[in-house]
């Protein structure tokens, strides 16, 4: 009977921790269940900026199987949130840029779409990564061309700066959120994303595995060996053999 209240016990706690270790993830996306084609229409994606839609397919994706998010010239597409996700929230993603001279424009925030955006960064056909410092634009990395990066950005709401991490290296430290009073409202929380191009020069890029969550994000984007749920299977399976 000690024993049993021990298992019960450690799978409580379990459950508990584990709720609390995977609970801070509000978003997560891999496209995989959405249908190849327009993406505009699934999920509350909506076009952005009067552009067309991004697609939806399976010729480029991480891992064996899947799908993701394809980006051309003239196509732009946003997704807004419910809720208030304020203080110290992170997005997560993995982009891949193939060719094309078009830029791959990000933008992050909660007030005005746009001109409302917290973080601003961009990736460029020279493999450059430009981001904004309030409304000062630079460069602050490189990627290669072809291969898929990790990227993470972490805003603080209270603060208005923002943290910009690619494949775990910080490239950007308290950037200053571009739209900050005037057109930009001044973002109490994170409110929607949107991407894309939004001229005919030449682009094609991909996005998949969209992660949103309150705190830093340390662990998005990296695999987890076992999670909470798989552990407390696991337990009640060993308290079920001594019932």
């Amino acid at each position: 009977m000690r024993v049993l209240k021990r298992i019960l016990a450690f799978s409580f706690g379990l459950l508990f921790f584990g709720v609390n270790a995977f609970g801070n993830v509000w978003y997560s996306e891999n496209f995989d269940n959405f249908k190849e084609g327009d993406i505009a229409g699934q999920d509350d994606w909506k076009t952005a900026m009067n552009q067309k839609t991004c697609q939806i397919g399976s010729e480029v994706k991480r891992g064996d199987a899947g799908k993701s998010i394809l980006i051309t010239e003239n196509t732009m597409v946003l997704r807004s949130f419910d809720g208030t996700h304020d203080g110290i929230q992170y997005v997560s993603l993995f982009t891949q840029r193939d060719k094309g001279a078009g830029i791959m424009l990000f933008y992050i925030g909660g007030d005005a779409i746009k001109w409302g955006g917290a973080a601003v960064f961009n990736t460029r056909g020279d493999t450059s990564i430009h981001a904004l410092d309030g409304n000062v634009g630079q460069q602050v990395g490189e990627l290669k061309l072809g291969e898929w990066h990790h990227f993470r950005i972490v805003l603080d709401f209270k603060k208005k700066t923002y943290d910009f991490y690619v494949d775990d290296e910080q490239i950007v430290d308290d950037f200053g959120f571009r739209g900050e009073g005037g057109k930009g409202g001044v973002n109490p929380s994170l409110g929607w994303i949107f991407f894309g191009w939004d001229h005919p020069d030449a682009l094609t890029a991909y996005i998949d595995d969209i992660e949103m969550g309150d705190g830093e994000g340390e662990t998005a984007g990296k695999p987890q060996a076992v999670s909470a749920a798989d552990k407390l299977a696991t337990t009640w399976g060993k308290i079920k053999q001594r019932l």
